[in-house]
């Protein structure tokens, strides 16, 4: 079982990689610089805190927010294969954080205080 704090480390790792896929690696030529990187990485970054805590909530809207994450990496993977490395670390990054999130939920049943914080 993976342990849940590789879903944090999964987080950070996904921001650098938007940032290298579109700040240096390819270049939005569709959309340009800075609106691709915005698109790509601010998404990542609003949930960013409550995932370090890695709050029960935020886990769970980071899901949902690396499901379009993945969506793209898988076509990007696919039909380019200059960005084809950054795409299938970010797959690998995605399902590893999704793979982390059971052990976070057995994690938190087997706590006899509920979960809450001391």
């Amino acid at each position: 079982m993976i342990p849940t704090g590789f879903a944090r480390g999964c987080w950070v790792a996904l921001i650098g990689v938007q940032l290298a896929w579109f700040g240096w690696w390819s270049p939005s030529e569709v959309l340009g610089y800075w609106p691709a990187l915005l698109l790509a990485t601010v998404p990542l970054l609003l949930p960013l805190p409550w995932i370090l805590r890695l709050s029960p909530a935020a886990l769970v809207v980071g899901g949902m927010i690396l499901l379009l994450h993945f969506s793209v990496a898988v076509s990007e993977a696919w039909a380019d294969p200059v960005v084809r490395p950054l795409a299938l670390l970010q797959i690998a990054l995605i399902v590893v954080y999704f793979l982390a999130l059971p052990a976070f939920g057995r994690h938190r049943r087997s706590d006899p205080g509920g979960g809450a914080d001391r």
